[in-house]
């Protein structure tokens, strides 16, 4: 990825239990052609409240048919009070979900 060029991308990742949306503000840090990845650093959002840092890196393996996906989530606890982010694993899972039932050709 060119270094003069950055890309801020804003995400939902659903909702709290009292109905308040998630939403998070992400940086794109790396778009790695070779290994077919890419790697996003939250920098806002309602999780950086209780976390240090969270990174995330999602990576397709092309295979025969379709490709396989590897979703990543670095985080760093504020303290070892804070839940797992079990929501954004299941962002994750949704996010495949969708990019599945629309492929594209390369």
């Amino acid at each position: 990825m060119d270094p003069s060029v950055a890309a801020i991308v804003q995400f939902h990742h659903g909702k709290t239990e009292d109905g308040k949306a998630i939403l998070s503000k992400e940086v794109l840090i790396t778009i790695d052609d070779k290994n077919h990845s890419v790697t996003l650093k939250m920098i806002e959002g309602l999780l950086m409240e209780s976390h240090k840092s969270f990174k995330f890196i999602v990576q397709a393996t092309p295979k025969d048919e379709g490709s396989l996906v590897h979703s990543t989530l670095i985080h760093e606890k504020l303290n070892v009070d804070v839940p797992d982010p079990n929501t954004m694993l299941q962002f994750a899972i949704d996010q495949t979900k969708d990019v599945e039932a629309h492929p594209t050709q390369v």
